[in-house]
């Protein structure tokens, strides 16, 4: 199912449920052109992004070509591997081609997934987007570092938690930023200016 948000500027289409190509291509209309759609961490298995770089696997060429075909920026949360070492994410496509895979600072719940260094900040032509991957939506510092720059904070996390979900509606106010948080269990947002 596909939900339309608008905060302020931005447009963002967020896909609940399996990536489908096709479905997507007949909701998404010419006047789309240019939104923002966020997928969850349901569509797709682990990417390895070895193979990925070497061409032997395309699991993510269904997602840039998306971005090219709706000219739309597309976030999508996946969780990768590279040498053995396996990261949740949400990879960035755009005019056709892979921009970046995020990968979660914080791994505050000590699972099997490793964590970065590095926040992002996407730059659109309605403001910036903060993305906060996973866990890293509890924690202050990634607010606190990310948040004064954005005009939005797009929230995604893999599984569904009332407690991220809690901290995310906290954070929002505390930094008077709007936001749109996904899960399995869906989508919520908040702007704060209507």
């Amino acid at each position: 199912m596909l939900n339309e948000i608008k905060i302020n500027d931005f447009t963002f289409k967020v896909w609940t449920g399996a990536f489908n190509k096709q479905a997507l291509l007949q909701q998404l209309k010419k006047e789309d052109v240019g939104a923002i759609v966020v997928f969850g961490f349901d569509s797709f298995g682990i990417v390895d992004l070895s193979e990925e770089m070497a061409g032997v696997s395309k699991c993510l060429k269904p997602l840039s070509e998306l971005s090219a075909l709706t000219k739309s920026t597309i976030f999508a949360g996946i969780k990768t591997q590279i040498l053995n070492v396996k990261h949740i994410s949400v990879a960035v496509c755009g005019r056709g081609k892979v921009l970046d895979i995020v990968d979660r600072s914080c791994n505050i719940l000590d699972d099997e997934y490793g964590a970065s260094d590095k926040l992002k900040i996407f730059s659109s032509s309605f403001g910036m987007i903060g993305l906060l991957v996973d866990s890293d939506c509890l924690v202050e510092k990634t607010w606190q570092k990310v948040a004064p720059n954005c005009s939005v904070m797009l929230c995604v996390n893999r599984g569904s938690s009332s407690v991220i979900a809690e901290e995310v509606r906290l954070f929002s106010a505390a930094y008077n930023i709007p936001y749109i948080y996904m899960d399995d269990q869906g989508v919520e947002w908040n702007n704060l200016n209507s």
